[in-house]
């Protein structure tokens, strides 16, 4: 892997910080893979303007005591969708990007990648309970490299 994508993964796991979920914090960069530009960027956290977390005050998840990779439309918005989110405000293409995330990503984002474009994704060996989300991409025919963080 050349430098410049080790320094956007390591952009990646500096803004997966920012997360204020109490559940994991999720980070993901959108970059051209041309230029090695980061074209967005996004988290896990609650709605835009709505509170701290996902239920307000509150995290929805914990609350109804819902299992990590289940039920995965309640809760905060998810990291990668933020990026392809803030892309599309900014009215950044996501055709043909490559898209780094600290985690692979769920069933959910792994179908919003595909239908934005998303060329190739690198997970940075955090894990989510399913491997649905990569297995969809790569039956896609959408490259999915995986980098061990600690070798990093």
């Amino acid at each position: 892997m050349n430098k410049h994508v080790l320094a956007k993964i390591r952009v990646c796991l500096e803004i997966s910080k920012l997360s204020n979920c109490p559940r994991g914090n999720v980070g993901a960069v959108l970059i051209d893979p041309d230029t090695y530009s980061i074209l967005a960027d996004g988290y896990n956290g609650g709605p835009r303007g709505g509170g701290r977390l996902c239920g307000g005050k509150v995290c929805t998840r914990s609350e109804q005591g819902i299992e990590s990779g289940t039920e995965i439309q309640v809760g905060c918005h998810h990291a990668e969708m933020n990026v392809l989110s803030n892309a599309g405000r900014a009215g950044v293409t996501t055709l043909g990007t490559t898209m780094i995330c600290t985690h692979r990503p769920c069933l959910m984002c792994a179908k919003l990648m595909h239908h934005s474009g998303i060329h190739e994704v690198i997970v940075i060996g955090g894990s989510y309970s399913t491997n649905e989300g990569v297995d969809y991409l790569e039956s896609n025919s959408i490259t999915v490299n995986t980098v061990d963080v600690e070798a990093l």
